[in-house]
C-alpha cells in the first residue's frame, strides 16, 4: 500500500495545489506516464537511503532501508529534472536529491558527527527544537523573511558529499546541510526539516512549489500548441562516435579538436541533442547543420568538401530513416506541423560555411534537392563567397561577385541566407542583394556582448525590415563578455532584440554540440526553462510562439514561395 502523511496533502492543498499520490512502483513507464500529468514533484520524508546507492559499505546503525523506495525515489528525481519540473525534497527526499546527482550520505549521524544538536528530536512535530543559518546569497534567503530560521529535525542521516548541481542554501550550527537548491537557478530544492508541520506559522515552501509548478503548467500547455524550433545544431560532428538520435545517449570519449579543446588526451562527452531529450524538452524541431571548418581552397580539396557536405547530409538521413517512428526530415513548416500533429520530431537540414559549395553554384539547386533549408556563408575565416567574421583578411571587402551570384541562387531555390559568422560588410551587402528575408541562425547582440560574431543594433533593425529574424545564440562568449553565462543572459539578449527591432524578428539558435550551452540550459532537454523566463518577464503565449518558431517559420514560407 501507498500512502503518506497528511500533514502533506494538507500543506499543498492549503498553498493553492491538488495533492496527487504516486504509488510505489519501479515500473518505469508508469512512472513516465504519471510524471507526463502533473506539474511539480514533492520528495516526502521516510527511513534511510541504502549506501549501495552512493557507492559505500552499509553503515552497522543502518537499519531501516527499503531497497524498492530508493529506486522509486532516485528515478522520480532524476526524471522530474530531466523534464525541467519543480522538485522540492523534504527530510529523506533532500538526501534523494543529493544522492541523485551524485552526492553522498553521512551514514549515522550520532557516531559520524560530533553535535549537541538533537537531528533526530523526540518532541513532537510541530514544535522546532534548533536554528537553521540561511545562506545570505542563496534563492532561499529570497523566499524566507530571515537569516535564521527555527526548524523541527527528524533525521538519522544527512548530506556529506555535495552533488556538484547543488549549493548550500543552510546548516545547522553544527555543520549539518539543512537546504540545497540547484546551482543553475531552477526550482530544484531540498531542506533537511519538515515544513509540512510547520505550516500554521510558514507555508513559504509549499507556496514556492506551487506557484513554480503553476509557471511549469504554463509552459506545458504554450509547447503543446506552438511549433518550436532551434534553429542551429551541430549534432553530426558526433555521428562518427556511434550516438543514435533517436536513443539516450551515454557520455563518450571523444577527440579534444571536435570540442575545441588543446588537451591532446580524449575528453568524456554527452550529446546535447537528441529525440529523447527533445522529447523531455518540448521541442518539436532542430536544425541539424552539416559544419565544414574553413580550409584551402584549390580544386581538389574544395571537390572533397563538396562530397563531404554531402556525405554529413545522407548521415543525417539515415539517422532520421533508422527513427522513423519518432522523427523524420521536415522540409517546410507544413510538413513540421503534420509531424508534430502525428506525435513525431522534426530534423531540418542545413549547410555551416558555403565553403561546402565549392566555386560550383549549381550546387545550390543540388543541396535544396537534398533538402536543405539554409546555407550559412561563412564560418570562421574567409572563403569564395564571402568574408566571415573573424580569422578574416577582409579579402572581399564583403561579398564576392560569386557569393552575390550565390545568393541569388539560394533566393531563387527557396534556401534561406544565413549571416552567422559574416563580416558586418557581408551582412550589409547581403541585404542589399537578397531579394528574400535573410536569418543570422545563431547570433547574438552585439551591444550586450560586444563580439565580432554578434549583430550591432544597425544590423538588427537592418535585418528586421527586411523581414528577418535574428535568432539568439545559447554560446556563453556570445552572451557574456566574462564567466559563464546563464538562462538569463539568454534572454536579456532577446529582450534587447525584441525593444530594437520588434517582437516580430527574434528567436533561438543553441549551437548545442557546437559549443553552445549555457547555466540553465545546456541540453534540448533543458529548453523549457527559456519559456519559463519569458513568462517570468511577461512574454505573452503569441509573443513565446514567435520566439519559438513562429519567427523563423514565416521566413522559411517567404523563401520557399515562388
Amino acid at each position: 500500500m501507498s500512502c503518506i502523511s497528511q500533514a502533506y496533502s494538507d500543506a499543498v492543498i492549503q498553498a493553492g495545489g491538488t495533492p496527487v499520490l504516486i504509488p510505489l512502483t519501479n515500473h518505469t513507464e508508469v512512472l513516465d506516464r504519471i510524471l507526463a500529468h502533473i506539474d511539480g514533484l514533492i520528495l516526502s520524508g521516510g527511513g534511510d537511503i541504502h549506501a549501495s546507492f552512493f557507492n559505500e559499505e552499509l553503515h552497522p546503525a543502518v537499519e531501516s532501508c527499503d531497497l524498492e523506495r530508493d529506486r522509486y525515489d532516485l528515478y522520480l528525481c532524476r526524471r522530474a529534472a530531466a523534464l525541467q519540473m519543480p522538485v522540492l525534497g523534504i527530510c529523506r527526499g533532500h538526501q534523494v536529491m543529493n544522492v541523485a546527482f551524485g552526492g553522498s550520505l553521512i551514514q549515522d549521524i550520532p557516531s559520524c558527527v560530533a553535535t549537541t544538536l538533537q537531528h533526530s528530536q523526540t518532541e513532537e512535530r510541530d514544535v522546532a527544537t534548533h536554528t537553521i543559518r540561511i545562506a545570505p546569497e542563496s534563492r532561499l534567503s529570497q523566499l524566507l523573511p530571515s537569516t535564521t530560521m527555527a526548524v523541527n529535525s527528524f533525521h538519522h542521516q544527512a548530506l556529506k558529499t555535495l552533488a556538484d548541481d547543488f549549493s548550500v542554501a543552510a546548516t545547522a550550527d553544527d555543520g549539518v546541510v539543512e537546504a540545497i537548491e540547484s546551482k543553475e537557478g531552477k526550482a530544484l530544492l531540498g531542506v533537511q526539516w519538515h515544513p509540512e508541520n510547520l505550516t500554521a506559522a510558514d507555508d513559504t515552501l509549499f507556496r514556492y512549489i506551487v506557484n513554480e509548478a503553476t509557471l511549469y503548467q504554463k509552459a506545458k500547455e504554450i509547447h503543446s500548441r506552438i511549433l518550436s524550433v532551434d534553429s542551429h545544431c551541430d549534432t553530426p560532428l558526433f555521428f562518427r562516435y556511434g550516438i543514435d538520435i533517436g536513443k539516450r545517449n551515454p557520455t563518450i570519449n571523444v577527440n579534444p579538436k571536435d570540442l575545441g579543446a588543446t588537451t591532446e588526451e580524449k575528453v568524456a562527452y554527452k550529446v546535447k541533442v537528441d529525440v529523447p531529450q527533445m522529447q523531455d524538452g518540448m521541442l518539436d524541431a532542430v536544425c541539424m547543420v552539416a559544419y565544414l571548418p574553413q580550409g584551402k581552397r584549390d580544386d581538389k580539396t574544395l571537390a572533397a568538401v563538396v562530397k563531404k557536405t554531402e556525405s554529413i547530409l545522407q548521415s543525417i538521413r539515415r539517422q532520421v530513416e533508422k527513427n522513423a517512428d519518432i522523427v523524420a526530415i521536415a522540409h517546410s513548416a507544413t510538413e513540421l506541423q503534420a509531424l508534430k500533429q502525428a506525435g513525431k520530431k522534426a530534423i531540418f537540414m542545413g549547410i555551416e560555411n558555403a565553403y561546402g559549395l565549392g566555386k560550383d553554384i549549381a550546387n545550390v539547386q543540388k543541396f535544396a534537392e537534398m533538402g536543405v533549408v539554409y546555407i550559412t556563408l561563412s564560418h570562421n575565416g574567409d572563403n569564395d563567397v564571402c568574408d566571415a567574421a573573424v580569422r578574416s583578411h577582409l579579402e572581399h571587402g564583403g561579398l564576392s561577385e560569386f557569393g552575390k551570384a550565390v545568393v541569388r541562387e539560394m533566393n531563387r531555390c527557396g534556401i534561406m541566407v544565413d549571416v552567422s559568422h559574416t563580416s558586418e560588410q557581408t551582412v550589409r551587402d547581403v541585404l542589399a542583394v537578397s531579394s528574400k528575408p535573410i536569418i543570422a541562425s545563431h547570433s547574438s547582440a552585439k551591444a550586450l556582448c560586444n563580439h565580432p560574431r554578434n549583430l550591432s543594433n544597425e544590423l538588427i533593425r537592418a535585418i528586421a525590415a527586411k523581414g528577418g529574424v535574428v535568432q539568439v545564440c545559447l554560446y556563453s562568449g556570445f552572451l557574456k563578455k566574462s564567466g559563464k553565462a546563464n538562462l538569463k543572459d539568454a534572454v536579456d539578449h532577446i529582450d534587447h532584440i525584441v525593444k530594437t527591432a520588434g517582437i516580430d524578428h527574434v528567436g533561438i539558435g543553441s549551437d548545442f554540440d557546437g559549443g553552445g550551452g549555457i547555466i540553465g540550459v545546456n541540453a534540448a532537454n533543458e529548453m523549457p526553462q527559456i519559456t519559463m523566463e519569458l513568462l517570468r518577464r511577461g512574454y505573452s503565449e503569441t509573443d513565446i510562439a514567435k520566439i519559438w518558431g513562429g519567427n523563423l517559420l514565416r521566413v522559411l514560407k517567404q523563401v520557399q514561395a515562388l
